[in-house]
């Protein structure tokens, strides 16, 4: 077992490496601040109230009726912390001090709501907003402020794990906490994917990318399928149910691609998500609020994406498709006024 592990890590890790050190062979694209664009900063900042008040109302509602949230917790929590990247993106590419003060309060203000409830979902967001700001600032960002930024993620994972832990009704003591984040947490993903190499290994269960496709016919809001009378093939957050234990969360995503494709699908895994990583990272623009707003969706979802597998990374893409709907609204709005 321990053999087959170390295969399957070294498989996506040497999968990453070889798309990381290729993308150093692709000349960097050339284009400045200064270029013509199709959006005007108005367009984002019209779309910009609308996701202003999005968020402030679901906030809101879920400060006042909690319950009443979680019973829709899956589509809309994923739309309240898009919507509220977008405003921090907005502050990132447009600076100003209302701007500021309005990001910063919307993500405390959902970090309070969510951690109410026991949720952990405002940890994605504390690092997706943390990476745009890093990403946008990154000529300013020393040695030592990367050593702080890794001390902050480490005590806000931590504080994930305790309020999780709160949900469960679990003491709070040391020894709880530290069993819950070094093992519980880590297990949840491990041990469906031990178990897939213990039993699977022959490859008699390949599913030949089935799962793949259920994620991209599962990315049409649920209302649509209903009306023209269809079965959405994924119906909850985890896409892994094929493969579920009780009481662990998910699966890791190395195990999403062994399922549908073995190791070769692991060591794929590793280079396409390696080059799509590598390709948001690269700047080409400065001050661009698209690259920006995008950068932070899919640091948002990288955790949910190596728990799940890609959905989560899917879903985002087809909340930046929707917001590059609603900015092209805005400037249809704005110029046929």
């Amino acid at each position: 077992m321990v053999f087959r592990l170390s295969l399957v890590w070294f498989l996506g890790v040497a999968g990453g490496l070889i798309a990381f050190l290729l993308s150093f062979l692709v000349p960097p694209r050339s284009l400045h601040s200064h270029r013509q664009t199709f959006f005007s900063p108005l367009d984002f900042k019209l779309a910009g109230g609308i996701f202003l008040a999005l968020s402030a109302f679901f906030i809101s509602f879920r400060l006042v009726k909690p319950d009443a949230m979680l019973e829709m917790f899956a589509g809309v929590e994923s739309v309240v912390v898009f919507s509220i990247i977008a405003i921090v993106a907005l502050a990132l590419s447009y600076p100003s001090r209302l701007m500021f003060m309005v990001s910063v309060a919307l993500v405390i203000s959902y970090c309070v709501a969510n951690a109410m409830t026991g949720d952990r979902d405002f940890v994605v967001l504390v690092v997706a907003s943390i990476l745009g700001l890093m990403f946008r600032y990154n000529q300013f960002i020393k040695f030592k402020a990367l050593l702080f930024v890794a001390a902050f993620m480490i005590l806000l994972l931590v504080s994930g794990v305790v309020v999780s832990m709160g949900r469960m009704d679990v003491d709070l003591t040391a020894d709880n906490i530290t069993q819950y984040f070094l093992f519980n947490s880590w297990n949840a993903i491990i041990l469906p994917l031990v178990q897939q190499l213990t039993n699977f290994w022959d490859g008699e269960h390949l599913r030949y990318g089935q799962t793949y496709l259920d994620m991209f016919l599962s990315l049409a809001p649920s209302p649509f399928y209903s009306a023209f009378g269809m079965e959405k093939p994924i119906v909850v957050d985890n896409p892994a149910l094929w493969y579920y234990i009780t009481g662990l969360g998910g699966i890791h995503v190395a195990g999403v691609a062994f399922e549908n494709f073995g190791l070769f699908g692991v060591f794929m895994n590793g280079f396409i998500s390696v080059c799509f990583l590598r390709l948001i990272d690269s700047r080409c623009r400065e001050d661009d609020f698209l690259r920006i707003f995008l950068y932070m969706l899919c640091a948002a979802t990288v955790m949910h994406w190596v728990w799940y597998g890609e959905i989560y990374l899917l879903n985002s893409l087809v909340f930046y498709v929707m917001a590059l709907g609603l900015f092209l609204t805005m400037k249809l709005v704005r110029v046929l006024k």
